[in-house]
């Protein structure tokens, strides 16, 4: 019996023996069978390899079938570069947003040449069967593959963009305010918080976005924070009397110089002081150029009549100067114009000129003031208010006197860039004048003190009148410009018949 059980063990040991080694056999033929079609595949790829791309890729959206590896980056950088029409809408609100072209963010694409080399690998590398038939889909036409690319952006350019483009769509912050009705009752209006950008989070989002962009205009959520204003109410509480007020005009027809009163006054309305505090009226209206409100007028440079940033801002602080005075707050730097002006008696003016001349004063009170400037339809005010602790019976005025008075005579000729052949009015004549402000305190009708605040001296001027001069034959700018150096009206009218009429 049990040699029978060992024959039967045996026979099924060889038998498992012969089906091992089938097996092995049958493996063997299957790897050298996939062995041989890996070698007829890699070379057909082989032999298919030009270093080219294949039919059907593109690398970011932009096909870059049949091109080599440098042809690729530059067809994909030529694409990049004209993202420019390609905008990002940031979304403020329901109904507020603002746009800003990709390319000005300092778009960039991160490591672009492994990205289309990924494009020049695909159907290459890897498996030889898989790139087998992903080079046949390539030859029939059947092959769509993306390589997507990496964008990043320049932060400190797009913190810069991203902050100028966002004013137009953010509330700004309202100042606490004091107004006056036409009956003279004082009120505080309450100030309102605005709104501004968090450009880091913002640009988070951004980021967020480039992960997985398609290169084509987007919506992007702008992360808004919130602006408090700079005077409150609760500062303004002890500022609600009027100190001191004053009031000039100008000509609403003169535009740029309309534009430059309007603008100046602006920049100086709303101001708070504190007990000690200076201000300065230049660095509160400057710089002087058109990105902050401002626009060329006439002014003199010399003997010639130029546009300039920014003229008209002396009657602003002229107009401050005078509701300064009333208030009786310390002025700590003033100047003179060189020559009168028309808007202010002697000794009544402030001149402005950047870095050179400034209007400068200090609240010398014991409580905050508040500056309000009003100004439009050819009317410009000044109002100063504070704690009112002045004895209603007192009262203060200021006499311009003029010490000395010379007339200026004979007629002034300046360069002016009007064609040739116009002659214009410019300004009467102004006297020499050395003058005087008094500072005058009565109380209960009856003068108290006097005592000089400023001493001025103003230089003559001509009856002025400005000669064209602008031509494109630079001789005949020149000889216009030399007769004007004659200072004869006869010898300017003869250049202008010779050069216009020729004779």
């Amino acid at each position: 019996m049990q040699q029978k059980k060992r024959k039967r063990r045996s026979r099924r040991i060889r038998r498992l023996q012969r089906d091992i080694y089938l097996l092995g056999i049958v493996l063997l033929l299957i790897l050298i069978i996939m062995g041989v079609v890996q070698l007829v595949t890699k070379s057909y790829i082989h032999r298919h390899d030009d270093g080219k791309i294949l039919s059907g890729i593109t690398v970011g959206g932009v096909d870059v079938s049949g091109q080599t590896k440098d042809e690729a980056v530059q067809t994909v950088q030529g694409v990049i570069s004209q993202k420019n029409n390609v905008i990002f809408t940031f979304k403020v609100a329901d109904d507020r947003a603002f746009d800003v072209e990709a390319n000005t963010l300092g778009l960039q694409v991160s490591k672009l040449e492994d990205s289309v080399q990924q494009a020049v690998d695909y159907g290459r590398r890897g498996n030889a069967l898989k790139a087998y038939k992903i080079m046949k889909n390539a030859k029939r036409g059947k092959l769509t593959h993306d390589i997507p690319l990496q964008y990043k952006i320049d932060e400190n350019t797009a913190k810069k963009v991203l902050e100028t483009a966002a004013v137009s769509a953010l509330n700004e912050p309202q100042n606490a305010c004091v107004t006056q009705d036409a009956l003279g009752n004082v009120s505080i209006e309450k100030e309102k918080s605005g709104e501004v950008l968090n450009t880091n989070k913002t640009i988070e989002n951004i980021k967020k976005l480039l992960k997985a962009w398609d290169g084509k205009n987007a919506t992007i959520q702008a992360k808004i924070d919130e602006d408090k204003a700079k005077v409150t109410a609760e500062e303004l509480k002890d500022a609600t009397d009027l100190l001191g007020s004053s009031t000039t005009y100008y000509d609403v027809n003169d535009s740029g110089r309309a534009q430059n009163v309007e603008s100046g006054a602006k920049h100086l309305n709303d101001i708070l002081l504190q007990p000690g505090e200076e201000q300065s009226a230049d660095e509160a209206m400057r710089p002087y150029t058109e990105e902050n409100g401002y626009a060329k007028a006439a002014s003199f440079s010399g003997n010639t009549v130029e546009q300039t940033m920014g003229g008209g801002i002396c009657q602003v602080s002229t107009t401050l100067y005078q509701a300064l005075l009333y208030a009786e707050l310390d002025i700590v730097e003033r100047h003179q114009h060189s020559m009168l002006v028309s808007y202010a008696e002697p000794s009544m003016d402030a001149a402005i000129a950047d870095d050179v001349m400034d209007l400068v004063f200090k609240n010398n009170q014991e409580y905050p003031v508040y500056i309000e400037a009003i100004v439009g339809g050819g009317s410009l005010t000044f109002n100063i208010y504070g704690k009112e602790t002045r004895d209603p019976n007192r009262t203060v005025t200021y006499v311009s006197e003029t010490l000395s008075s010379e007339q200026a005579t004979g007629t002034n000729y300046v360069a002016s860039d009007d064609p040739i052949g116009y002659i214009n009015y410019v300004s009467a004549a102004h006297p020499k004048i050395s003058a005087q402000l008094w500072k005058v305190v009565t109380e209960n009708g009856t003068e108290v003190s006097r005592e000089v605040v400023n001493h001025s001296e103003y230089v003559s001027s001509p009856e002025t009148y400005s000669v064209g001069t602008a031509s494109d034959d630079a001789n005949a700018t020149a000889k216009m410009q030399q007769a004007i150096g004659t200072q004869d009206l006869a010898t300017i009218n003869a250049a202008i018949q010779e050069i216009i009429y020729g004779y």
